[in-house]
């Protein structure tokens, strides 16, 4: 079916359509795309450095010559730096090309559209990341497909196969506190709400997670952190147990990791760091917990402050090429995140790839309700154009049960956009939470230069603000 006619379905046929679906083989049923890049994938396992490095080059100048000749912000970037295509004769030389950032494709992103792919084509995306700066993209399908692909051969080396079933604790299904659960038969998911999971629904959790029993459990670290603080006061180490637990779209922190190894002793942890934006990709080894960037989904850069490539040890800004969004391309774009260079090998696996010893700069933040829930920010991340007149925001709370949303609004902001923005923050926050909207001219970065989507000033002891650097 194509994806444009099944986005156009009512909800009720599309579940419908998504269960008729499920009955297909795995691969059958994710998409060609999918299939052509897990064998891609597959065609590429025991590259050497050299040709890594050969087909990288290949690509960058693939991608920037598509977007001189198809994307106009780009033709005009690299117009006034005086560069093309033609000057890209290594990967050094990519260092020449204009940076390009958050505010940049936000603020303009019709010239940062490919002319060549026709509108209907497109999916439109928006984040607001861990940045607090939201904006919105395209994609195309095969973009989605193939970040499975990636995502799945990375699970893979974990242990996880084509078919296993997950309990899932994200942010995408809310629910309420007696609907804490639904279930999704085209990837077997046990989707499970990270807003209301506390203390008085924990029994329910239990009972659900024990008669269900999946192999897996996908999770942001804080929800998978809060789940097993449960388990652990409730004395039910052992009782749940899944093969491995798939922990992303935030960072995972030494403390978090003995929380979760304590609630789950035989269970394994697998991260990785990625984005909605589809810039880079780094998952963990499967023989130690360092993150390989991975060269065949985007090129990384590490950059100090001045620009210097960092050296081993050295902490910078994490800037990435895409190798294949085509719609909306992002070319030496600044991801705002920051990470420490590791080795250029991995000791234990043998591949050769870039390796971060951490991230810094993907910092989790929590939102305390009048009962006691935590509300993870990535959690309230919204994927639709509610946030398209918001130039930044940023939430601040000093008492539980009660959040500040502060905006800086964009010319065309109008009331409309606030009783949206309510609306829609209001499903993700709950009922126990009293929601104030206010306007300000400019939100203050700190002096560490890493953005707080959140200013949580509780003295809570759960959330990573609370613990030491």
């Amino acid at each position: 079916m194509k994806i444009t006619l099944y986005r156009s379905l009512p909800e009720p046929i599309r579940s419908l359509v998504r269960l008729t679906y499920s009955s297909l083989p795995f691969g059958i049923r994710m998409g060609r795309t999918y299939r052509e890049t897990v064998k891609f994938l597959r065609s590429k396992e025991g590259y050497g450095l050299e040709e890594i490095e050969k087909w990288q080059l290949e690509r960058l100048r693939k991608v920037i010559s598509h977007a001189y000749d198809n994307v106009p912000g780009y033709r005009q970037l690299y117009d006034e730096a005086h560069v093309s295509p033609a000057d890209l004769k290594s990967a050094d030389d990519l260092k020449h090309f204009p940076f390009v950032t958050k505010e940049i494709i936000r603020d303009n992103l019709a010239d940062f559209t490919a002319r060549n792919i026709p509108a209907w084509k497109h999916l439109y995306r928006t984040t607001g990341g861990s940045t607090g700066i939201p904006f919105g993209f395209y994609l195309l399908q095969e973009n989605i497909e193939r970040e499975f692909a990636f995502l799945h051969s990375a699970w893979k080396r974990a242990g996880w196969k084509p078919g296993d079933s997950s309990a899932v604790l994200r942010g995408a299904f809310v629910g309420s506190e007696e609907k804490f659960w639904d279930y999704d038969p085209f990837l077997k998911d046990l989707r499970l709400s990270t807003y209301y999971l506390n203390e008085k629904t924990y029994s329910s959790y239990r009972a659900k997670l024990l008669t269900s029993r999946p192999t897996h459990l996908q999770a942001y670290p804080s929800a998978a952190n809060l789940l097993a603080e449960l388990i652990v006061k409730n004395g039910d180490s052992r009782q749940i147990h899944f093969s491995v637990l798939l922990l992303g779209s935030e960072n995972l922190y030494s403390w978090q990791t003995a929380k979760i190894s304590e609630a789950f002793p035989s269970s394994r942890i697998f991260s990785w760091y990625g984005h909605a934006e589809q810039v880079l990709f780094a998952p963990m080894c499967e023989k130690n917990r360092a993150l390989h960037m991975d060269p065949f989904y985007g090129y990384g850069e590490i950059l100090s402050d001045d620009g210097r490539e960092c050296a081993i040890g050295e902490s910078g800004e994490l800037v990435g090429t895409s190798f294949w969004n085509t719609v909306t391309p992002f070319i030496r774009y600044r991801t705002m995140d920051i990470g420490r260079r590791g080795e250029m090998k991995c000791p234990d696996c043998g591949r050769p790839y870039q390796l971060l010893d951490s991230i810094e700069g993907r910092l989790q933040e929590l939102i305390v309700t009048k009962s006691g829930r935590y509300i993870s920010m990535t959690a309230i991340n919204m994927h639709s154009d509610v946030f398209d007149n918001v130039r930044q925001f940023q939430f601040r709370q000093k008492e539980s049960g009660k959040v500040t949303f502060c905006i800086v609004r964009k010319d065309q902001y109008g009331e409309e956009d606030t009783r949206k923005i309510r609306t829609e923050l209001m499903k993700k926050l709950g009922d126990d939470m009293e929601l104030e909207i206010t306007f300000v001219e400019s939100i203050q970065i700190p002096k560490s230069g890493k953005f707080r989507f959140l200013i949580q000033e509780l003295p809570i002891s759960y959330g990573d603000h609370d613990r030491p650097r």
